[in-house]
């Protein structure tokens, strides 16, 4: 199995977690720039985001969730749904939410100034809105974290330390992000395994 990443996307890393924890062998990773349009990337995913996979019967398969859904159903056990799918569920779409508003802040500055450290785009409506979107998100998941007795991580706890991390990661220098004590400890909690440590965000 191949899969197409970046070094920052956490939809990647989400895709990268399932597979460490599901125990998938002879992974290949390809790492990709989807700014630059790398042909590699664009003839498994015509939209140029990442991840990307290629399964070993050469299937192209893309976006995080569907990744994870194929997964699921190929390699059933251990499970990433845990024991109350619909709390897994609910949990994972706050997460997922704060992700997509923490990546979409990111893409704003590109377009509108060039960069992803410039931090115009930030004050503006839409930067507003998303900002409030990840305190939100966040401040949810911390008043009632996914719960960690060790073990396979379900897709809530993947979700929430992927998401927590990105939004550290990006905009861990500024003065709006507060801390949120509940989600470090879960983040320390799962901090030491493989698929984690592997796949930790970096520039």
């Amino acid at each position: 199995m191949k899969i197409l990443i970046n070094n920052t996307s956490p939809y990647a890393r989400l895709a990268r977690i399932g597979l460490i924890e599901k125990g998938i062998e002879a992974i290949e990773e390809e790492v990709v720039n989807p700014w630059a349009d790398d042909p590699p990337l664009l003839v498994v995913n015509p939209a140029a985001r990442v991840p990307a996979v290629v399964t070993p019967d050469g299937r192209h398969l893309t976006e995080s969730l569907l990744v994870l859904m194929r997964l699921e159903h190929t390699h059933p056990e251990p499970s990433l749904l845990g024991a109350d799918v619909d709390q897994v569920l609910e949990l994972a779409g706050i997460a997922y939410g704060v992700i997509e508003a923490a990546v979409h802040t990111v893409v704003g500055r590109l377009i509108s100034e060039g960069s992803i450290s410039a931090t115009g785009f930030d004050e503006k409506p839409v930067g507003l809105r998303r900002r409030r979107t990840m305190l939100n998100g966040l401040a949810i998941l911390n008043s009632a974290p996914p719960i960690y007795a060790g073990g396979t991580p379900d897709l809530a706890v993947i979700a929430t330390v992927v998401a927590l991390d990105y939004v550290k990661f990006r905009f861990g220098d500024t003065a709006w992000l507060k801390p949120f004590p509940a989600l470090e400890a879960l983040s320390q909690s799962v901090a030491e395994r493989p698929s984690f440590t592997a796949t930790r965000p970096f520039a």
